[in-house]
């Protein structure tokens, strides 16, 4: 059961029943639909940086796809140096860290898709990420508001070798206080 965002000046906060709290700053927020709404004929994207707390993530920034980005009407993939880059630019200025990924979809796809899965797949397989909660963010755009939908993917314990991952849709509608501009 999805539960309405509940919104602060801080952020907005998303949660499914005993699901981890995403809440994602306003001005990420605004960062991730203005991206996303400037880029209607391909897919658009980047990565999200804030904090782990425990299970939950707090969002407090959202890169550009980065100008070696690849991008269609159907495939995202963002510039690696430039999400990199913009994470190093994070972490000195605030020690926010990679939470997350973002991107958006331009054909009426209200999911991810089967490569978003591998994508999480594959960051949870990665020697060099410990995540126990990650961030993906959709959006998807078309004629009228965008989309927003918000997942959480977390490790789940266990006696089996897979890891396996449990990736839940915390919230799909419009964006909190419809994405306007916010100072935070």
């Amino acid at each position: 059961m999805q539960l309405p965002p509940k919104s602060s000046p801080s952020s907005a906060r998303f949660q499914s029943k005993a699901s981890p709290i995403i809440s994602i700053s306003p001005s990420a927020l605004t960062q991730i639909r203005d991206l996303s709404l400037a880029s209607r004929e391909v897919e658009s994207g980047g990565i999200l940086v804030g904090n782990n707390i425990g299970r939950d993530i707090h969002i407090i920034s959202a890169s550009g796809p980065g100008p070696n980005a690849q991008q269609s009407g159907s495939h995202f993939l963002r510039d690696t140096n430039y999400c990199r880059e913009f994470l190093s630019r994070s972490y000195v200025e605030s020690g926010a860290d990679y939470v997350g990924e973002w991107h958006s979809h331009v054909i009426d796809l209200r999911q991810l898709s089967g490569g978003d899965l591998g994508t999480l797949a594959g960051i949870f397989i990665d020697p060099d990420y410990e995540f126990l909660t990650f961030a993906m963010v959709l959006v998807v755009v078309g004629a009228g508001e965008p989309e927003l939908h918000v997942y959480s993917a977390e490790r789940l314990e266990g006696t089996s070798r897979r890891r396996r991952i449990a990736i839940t849709e915390l919230y799909s509608g419009i964006f909190p206080d419809g994405g306007r501009r916010h100072r935070c």
